[in-house]
C-alpha cells in the first residue's frame, strides 16, 4: 500500500488495477489527520479532517495564477468568469438581490431517502443500523458531514494570499474546509498504469440511494460557471479524484500510489487515521462497500470559446473499506465474449 496526490483522464475511468499487496506506508504531505481535541470519534462522533493537496488542473491552469470565477470575495485581476460568477451578490433589473452561492440555495430541499432498501437487502441489521449512522453522520465541531446532510450554509471559502481556500467548500461561519462523507459501492477505480503510480487518480462509486447521486450531480452542476445543465453530469454515480504528484508551476514530482486507505469493517473503527488500521489499496476492488471521504473543490479550465470556466469536483481524501463485496466471476477459458460474432 502508498501514497498519493489526485485523477485520471474521463475515458480511463473505466478501467480497475490490481497491485500486489504492498504495505509500505508513506508520510502525508501536510494534510491534517487529527480530530479537534475532546471531539468524540466513531459512526455517532467526530472525524478526521484531513485535506488533499491539490486540485485538478489543465495545463492553461497549471501555468497562470489566475483566481477562478467563482469566488466569494474579487481578486485583484478578476478572470472573464468573475463576471459571471453565481456567488456574488448584486442587483438584476428589477433591483432584486441575488442570493449567495450556498449549498441551501442549490439544494433548498435536500433528499431524505438516503438509502435504498434494495441496495443494501443481502448485508445483517448490524451492518444496514450502521450504514444509517454513517449516511447521515455530522460534527459541525470537526466540520464533517454526509453528504445527504451537506451544511446547507456551505459555499466556497474566501481567497487568501497565504492558505487560499477559495477553491473549497468551507463552513463560512469558520471559513475551514468541509470534510464530505458517501457511503456506496466501487464501480471502477484508476491509480496506476502497467503497476505505475499515474499523476491522477480517481474512484468512482454507487451511491445507495439513486436520489443522493441525483442530487450530488445537481451541487455540481450548479457550483460550476457557467452553471451547468445537470444533464451534463453523472447522474448515478460519485466520482472522486486525487493527484498522486506535487505540482508547483513548471516543476511535477513523481507520483506515489495513494495510501489513506483504511480497514473501517469493525464496529468504532473510523477514528483518527493514525488509528485506524490500514487496508492495502491493491485488494480494493468493484463491488466492495466503503467510506468515501473526500472535499468539494474546483478548478479553471478554458471553454472552446477560450473564455475561462470553472468546474466543480470532488477530491478523495481516503477510502475506508466497510464490507468486502464477492469475488469477480472469472471467465471459462475459451468462452469471452467476442463482439459481431454470430455463427
Amino acid at each position: 500500500m502508498v501514497k498519493s496526490k489526485n485523477d485520471t483522464a474521463e475515458d480511463r475511468e473505466g478501467s480497475t488495477h490490481a497491485w500486489p499487496n504492498k504495505k509500505i506506508r508513506l508520510s502525508n504531505t501536510g494534510a491534517s489527520n487529527e480530530i479537534p481535541e475532546g471531539t468524540e470519534i466513531g459512526e455517532g462522533g467526530g472525524d478526521p479532517t484531513g485535506e488533499a493537496q491539490h486540485a485538478e488542473a489543465t495545463d492553461d491552469d497549471q501555468h497562470r495564477s489566475k483566481q477562478d470565477s467563482i469566488g466569494t470575495v474579487a481578486t485583484a485581476n478578476p478572470t472573464p468568469s468573475d463576471a459571471i460568477s453565481p456567488t456574488t451578490v448584486g442587483k438584476r433589473g428589477g433591483g432584486a438581490t441575488q442570493p449567495t452561492l450556498s449549498v441551501r440555495t442549490v439544494i433548498p430541499n435536500p433528499t431524505k431517502l438516503l438509502i435504498d432498501e434494495a441496495e443494501v437487502k443481502d448485508y445483517g441489521n448490524e451492518l444496514k443500523a450502521r450504514l444509517h449512522k454513517l449516511s447521515n453522520y455530522t460534527n459541525e465541531k470537526a466540520h464533517v458531514y454526509a453528504l445527504g446532510r451537506l451544511l446547507l450554509t456551505a459555499t466556497w471559502g474566501q481567497y487568501k494570499a497565504v492558505n487560499d481556500r477559495s477553491k473549497t467548500l468551507c463552513d463560512p461561519a469558520t471559513g475551514e474546509p468541509l470534510t464530505i462523507w458517501v457511503v456506496g459501492h466501487i464501480t471502477h477505480m484508476w491509480f496506476a498504469k502497467r503497476g505505475v503510480p499515474e499523476s491522477q487518480a480517481s474512484i468512482t462509486i454507487l451511491p445507495l440511494a439513486q436520489n443522493l447521486a441525483r442530487q450530488s450531480a445537481h451541487l455540481l452542476a450548479k457550483f460550476s460557471s457557467p452553471v451547468l445543465a445537470v444533464n451534463q453530469q453523472t447522474t448515478h454515480n460519485i466520482r472522486a479524484i486525487k493527484w498522486q504528484n506535487a505540482r508547483n508551476d513548471d516543476i511535477q514530482t513523481e507520483a506515489i500510489l495513494f495510501d489513506s486507505v483504511y480497514d473501517a469493517r469493525g464496529e468504532g473503527s473510523l477514528k483518527t487515521y493514525d488509528e485506524r488500521p490500514l487496508w492495502s489499496l491493491g485488494d480494493l476492488k468493484a463491488g466492495d462497500l466503503v467510506l468515501l471521504e473526500m472535499k468539494m473543490t474546483r478548478y479553471s479550465r478554458r471553454g472552446e470559446d477560450n473564455k475561462w470556466q470553472s468546474r466543480a469536483q470532488y477530491e478523495m481524501l481516503a477510502i475506508s473499506l466497510l464490507n468486502i463485496g464477492p469475488a469477480p466471476e472469472a471467465e471459462a477459458e475459451g468462452m469471452s465474449k467476442i463482439d459481431g460474432l454470430a455463427i
